[in-house]
């Protein structure tokens, strides 16, 4: 019901709701249109030149969906700025929205009040779940390689010394796959991250473009310029470390496949 209330008084829209009961991840711009709302801003007083006038009748504000899929980052943004009033609304949820508290409650201390970008928020969340996936990666490496001792061929090393005996390879296969299965979440879910990333970093330019009228950093005022580089630097870094994540998991899941193939033949001459 809180929720409800929350979304119906920040006029959240309905396919929001929608992207968030999927569990299959999503990312997604909305914009409204209303051609009344030239008339309405003129009769209310504001003065728009004609670039200006046809930026905020077109795009009144920017809506972001996000739905990250998977037990790993099980979360969800709502990011709205509305070019009008320059103001910016931002919901997370999700059931790791603690471990970012701390990130996002820095943005709002007064020393930084009067430098920050609309998607300053969004870039916090983004680096801080970059930084959660992590331990989640180096844990599934760390699983293989003990996995990859016991038979004796591992990526790192050849030896046979700890190899499990020939009674132990059904349980051997059974954790390797139990293995191969975390790891294609965790594929799906550092997949979806560098997309999304990927994705921001071209709203990132499409927003600046309506605010400013240009997608261009070097382009942007001088005032402004600083705090949006900051932003699409920390992004392009966001996006690298998720591209280079997704390609160790991707090697992880090679090994798996390449132990399951030695514990398989080993099993053949007993079975």
């Amino acid at each position: 019901m809180a929720f409800e209330n929350l979304s119906r008084e920040l006029a959240v829209p309905i396919r929001f709701l929608e992207v968030l009961a999927n569990n299959n991840g999503c990312y997604h711009t909305h914009t409204a249109f209303n051609e009344n709302r030239a008339e309405y801003f003129r009769k209310s007083g504001f003065s728009f030149s004609g670039h200006q006038l046809c930026l905020v009748c077109q795009y009144p504000g920017i809506d972001l969906f996000v739905k990250l899929p998977s037990s790993f980052l099980n979360s969800a943004i709502y990011f709205r700025h509305d070019l009008l009033r320059g103001t910016t609304v931002c919901l997370l949820l999700g059931n790791e929205i603690h471990r970012v508290e701390s990130a996002v409650g820095q943005m709002f201390l007064p020393s930084r009040r009067s430098s920050t970008s609309p998607m300053q928020i969004v870039d916090t969340v983004v680096s801080e779940y970059v930084a959660l996936m992590e331990p989640h990666r180096h844990s599934l490496d760390v699983s293989l390689r003990q996995l990859e001792a016991k038979t004796g061929m591992g990526a790192h090393v050849f030896d046979e010394s700890q190899r499990v005996a020939a009674t132990e390879l059904n349980d051997l296969m059974r954790d390797l796959h139990l293995c191969e299965g975390q790891l294609a979440f965790f594929e799906r879910t550092t997949e979806f991250q560098a997309g999304w990333i990927e994705w921001l970093q071209a709203q990132h330019s499409v927003l600046n473009q309506l605010r400013f009228g240009t997608g261009e950093i070097i382009n942007l005022p001088p005032v402004h310029r600083p705090v949006e580089e900051g932003v699409a630097s920390s992004l392009s870094l966001c996006a690298s470390l998720s591209r280079e994540s997704l390609e160790q998991v991707r090697t992880l899941r090679n090994r798996v496949r390449i132990q399951l193939s030695v514990v398989s033949h080993s099993r053949s001459p007993v079975d």
